[in-house]
This record gives structure tokens, sequence and C-alpha cells, in this order.
């Protein structure tokens, strides 16, 4: 990876010119993206696997309980562009930081005997603030560059969440593994997994701190 980073700077005409990541703005709000990218994917990652060896429901119900949340998430998706055009991009991911925040605390602090209304509402709550932290991020990132440079910059930004998706997934598999290794639940499943899922959860908080304090670099007026 060095190499290759190393020779795409020096070559007169690279394949990818990655010497965009010298422009602020677009530093920033591709930070912002994969940060956010982040913690949608671990969360969804470790949900469903808490719901079914957490709470006790089955697979089918599983599906049903995050239904609502998913359909949260298109409908917050389609309208946080225009949300965004009328509070701009720093205010708007601030807040969505802070609504993602309290959704995923409230996972955090999720038990076997949570009501499953409680889930549902938690994961609504992320998902209101999840979508409304990329479109901000996004168009931060679009504006940040323009000519034939925008090419490249579409294709850093999908290369870069491939990795960051998969490193996510990753690291909250070992987390869920270590807190489950790290119980005093015993043998009773639910308790370890339980105990392993708030490992993930945690992570998926601190990834959210660092897009609060990410978003508040967001430059008002959009300029580099």
């Amino acid at each position: 990876m060095y190499f290759i980073v190393h020779r795409q700077l020096n070559l007169k005409n690279p394949v990818l010119n990655l010497k965009i990541f010298s422009i602020t703005q677009f530093r920033t709000g591709a930070l912002l993206v994969m940060v956010d990218f982040e913690i949608i994917l671990s969360t969804m990652y470790l949900l469903p696997q808490f719901i079914q060896k957490g709470l006790s429901f089955a697979v089918a119900l599983t599906g049903i309980i995050m239904l609502p949340g998913g359909l949260i998430n298109a409908i917050t998706s389609a309208l946080a562009g225009r949300i965004y055009d009328s509070q701009g991009a720093k205010r708007l991911a601030v807040l969505s930081f802070i609504i993602a925040f309290i959704g995923a605390l409230m996972l955090a602090l999720a038990t076997p005997s949570t009501p499953v209304w409680y889930i549902i509402l938690s994961q609504i709550i992320l998902m209101i603030g999840c979508p409304l932290a990329m479109s901000p991020s996004q168009t931060y990132v679009l504006n940040a560059i323009q000519g034939p440079a925008s090419a490249d910059s579409s294709t850093i930004m999908n290369t870069l969440q491939q990795i960051v998706g998969a490193v996510a997934t990753a690291i909250a598999t070992i987390l869920l593994a270590m807190g489950q290794g790290m119980s005093k639940g015993g043998g009773v499943r639910a308790v370890r997994f339980t105990n392993g899922a708030y490992y993930g959860f945690y992570f998926t908080l601190i990834l959210i701190v660092i897009g609060f304090l990410l978003s508040l670099t967001i430059k008002a007026d959009g300029n580099n």
C-alpha cells in the first residue's frame, strides 16, 4: 500500500490523484463519510445477532424487528438532501451525530430482558442520525473537488468505503468475541453474547464521538 501511494504521488499522470487529500475540505468530508459508514456497518452487523442470540428471537422475527429502522433509513436518506439545502453541512452533521449517539447509547444499555419496542426505537433513532450525517458529508466532499479530479475523488471514496467496511466488521467481530470471553455470565448464552455485544456497541459509540468532533471542523461556508 505504501509503495502504491508513493508511486501515485510521484507520477506525472497518476491513475489516482491522491494529492486531493491535501485539500482540507475533501479530507474532512472523506473522513466523515468513512466514519459514518463504519457506524452503520458495525451496528447492522451486531444488532441482528444481538436480537437473535441476546434477546432469543427467531431469525424471521429479527427481520421484522429491524424493518422499521430500515424504512426510516430510506425515508431519512430521501429527505436529508432537502434538510441540507436549508441547514448547511455543519449544523446538520453535528445534529445527526448527536442523534446517532443517543440511539447507539440505548443499544449499549440494552439487556437480555429489554422489551422489543426499546430495540426498535433505538435502531430508528440511530437510522435517523446516520443518513442525516451521510448526506452533508458526501456533498461536502463533492463540493471540494471540481474538474477532472472529481472522477478521482469518486473512485477514492468508493474504494475507501469497501476498506473501512471490512475493517469495521472485523473490529466488531473481534470485540464481540472478546466481550463474550470476558463475560461473567457463566453458561448463560444470552448473557455472554450480550456482554460481547456491549463491546461492539462501545466501538460504535467511539466512532460517533469521532464523527461528532470531525463535524465541528466543517467550515460553514464550505471553503477550503
